[in-house]
């Protein structure tokens, strides 16, 4: 009489019954990464933003004090 116990070696994918589930939570925790790093990345570019937005305030500035001392002469 045949055994009925499965070998792992022959059993084809997806016959697990909890191989659904890992393939969903596979799939969701590589959404999960890409998001993460889609975030540090956005981080950095809003960073780098806020540091050229810093130097153009003060370049401004710095025009705005220079030509109210060429308007003073």
């Amino acid at each position: 009489m045949p055994s009925k116990e499965k070998n792992p070696e022959t059993a084809t994918i997806g016959s697990d019954p909890n191989s659904k589930l890992r393939n969903e939570t596979k799939l969701l925790r590589d959404t999960l990464d890409l998001l993460w790093n889609k975030t540090l990345e956005q981080q950095q570019l809003c960073e780098q933003s806020e540091k050229e937005n810093e130097y153009l305030q003060e370049y401004i500035n710095s025009l705005m004090a220079s030509s109210n001392v060429l308007d003073r002469q």
